[in-house]
């Protein structure tokens, strides 16, 4: 199993599906599963961003950008949303709680709206403030999810940060398990406009 499918998909799978403690009904195709569903997702928005953050040279270079459009003020405001809740599952000892938020942040919010509903600005051609905003803002999401994911899924999510670090050198850190973990920051949380999304 773990030859066919890696150890994180396994991992992530098993951790995902049932608390540690409990039985756990074993399903192979589940595995595979998680491996498209969760990691397929996070590998393809992950490729997109770095197709076109190539193109444009992006290594975030620029300042933050500071007034963002309402779509990018949404996501990092659930980004912030995420932190607080996967730190407190694992702080409660439940990492399942924290997988299936995780994962459903990166299928339902990131993918399946954010970068749906962005793509256009990704592919204009002019380098503006409004492409940097959703550089920066695709960033820092991809980043932080490979944060919060590391304790389940140490390689992926390694190569991961590794891959967005190497680029633009933010972090010192040589991996994904030598940072600080993610604090949210509750200045860029906004309830209202998270509800008014959904």
């Amino acid at each position: 199993t773990i030859e066919k499918y890696g150890a994180d998909p396994t991992r992530w799978y098993m951790i995902s599906n049932a608390s540690p403690w409990d039985n756990l009904k074993f399903n192979i195709e589940g595995i595979d599963e998680v491996r498209r569903k969760f990691f397929g997702t996070l590998h393809n928005t992950h490729a997109f961003f770095a197709l076109y953050a190539n193109i444009d040279g992006f290594s975030y270079k620029e300042d933050d950008v500071k007034a963002r459009p309402e779509i990018d003020r949404w996501i990092i405001s659930l980004l912030n949303s995420l932190s607080l809740e996967v730190d407190k599952y694992y702080a409660d000892f439940e990492p399942t709680r924290a997988t299936r938020a995780i994962q459903n942040f990166v299928d339902e919010h990131l993918s399946n709206w954010y970068v749906r509903l962005s793509r256009r600005r990704f592919w204009k051609g002019d380098y503006s403030t409004d492409k940097i905003s959703a550089y920066q803002t695709l960033y820092t999401c991809l980043e932080t999810v490979a944060i919060l994911s590391a304790p389940i899924a140490p390689f992926f999510c390694d190569r991961l940060f590794t891959d967005l670090n190497g680029i633009t050198g933010r972090n010192k850190a040589t991996s994904v398990h030598l940072v600080d973990f993610a604090k949210a920051d509750h200045a860029f949380i906004d309830k209202s406009l998270e509800e008014r999304m959904q």
